[in-house]
């Protein structure tokens, strides 16, 4: 018994061309959307490697930096 095939057969329209189309230039729409995408993704990773956090807060004036304090001051 024949196995039946994978994929079926898509019946082709007489009018369809048999050759690939040259792809169309891309329209100022867009463009336009892509050079957006293109800025948001370079700002963000300008700031992500700009920006430089420092999560530790420095010390309170009236206490020594060496000394840690205490975890009921926290």
């Amino acid at each position: 018994m024949p196995r039946p095939a994978a994929t079926a057969a898509v019946p082709v329209p007489a009018s369809a061309p048999r050759h690939r189309a040259r792809p169309r230039r891309p329209t100022e729409e867009r463009l336009r959307r892509r050079l957006a995408a293109v800025l948001v993704g370079a700002g963000a990773l300008a700031a992500t490697l700009l920006t430089s956090v420092n999560p530790a807060a420095p010390p309170a004036p009236d206490r020594d930096p060496g000394h840690s304090s205490s975890d009921l001051a926290q």
